[in-house]
């Protein structure tokens, strides 16, 4: 987590200094009427990469935009929402994973675990990070866990940490027991 650091600047404003995860530094000075300036540091520099001024109002659109209000990232690998005791995730199949080659029906998946299946999103990744390929929304008990597919599924928190699990490669789960 980055560790923000707070100074008054009489007469001038405020300064607020962020040391990211990767040792760089960002520092915001919020001016008494209303201007900003952002200066990044890379780790273990003096000197400022950039510096950009912004006006009141571009700085409060661009904390906008930072802060997800008009766009939230999805990552398909695993993404987690909990409501109440119900938790839906984003799990990719992999290669030599327990349900490889296996079907809905056949694990008997929401009789015997506890899981929903709500899609299967079948294809891999452009170059640009972008997944290619046909979703397959509720499929039926026919579809087949396929490695490079990914999977959305629905069920409580310790049911899919199991599925979760049924996902990963043998080997995956090898060297977490490992650790």
């Amino acid at each position: 987590m980055a560790t923000i650091k707070e100074a008054e600047l009489p007469g001038l404003g405020k300064k607020y200094e962020i040391t990211l995860e990767n040792g760089d530094i960002v520092s915001v000075i919020i001016h008494d009427e209303g201007t900003r300036e952002v200066y990044h540091f890379p780790d273990a520099e003096e000197d400022p990469l950039s510096v950009v001024t912004m006006t009141d109002i571009e700085s409060r659109q661009l904390g906008s935009i930072i802060g997800g209000s008009f766009y939230q990232p999805k990552m398909l690998e695993k993404l987690e929402a909990a409501v109440a005791d119900l938790h839906i995730e984003w799990i990719a199949v992999k290669e030599g994973a327990e349900v490889a080659g296996q079907s809905i029906g056949e694990m008997r998946l929401r009789k015997d675990h506890g899981i929903i299946v709500i899609a299967a999103i079948e294809g891999k990744k452009d170059a640009r990070k972008v997944r290619r390929g046909n979703t397959r929304i509720n499929p039926g008990p026919s579809y087949v866990f396929t490695p490079g597919h990914t999977v959305v599924a629905a069920g409580t928190k310790e049911k899919m940490k199991l599925f979760e699990d049924m996902l990963k490669s043998k080997k995956d789960l090898e060297e977490e027991n490992e650790n």
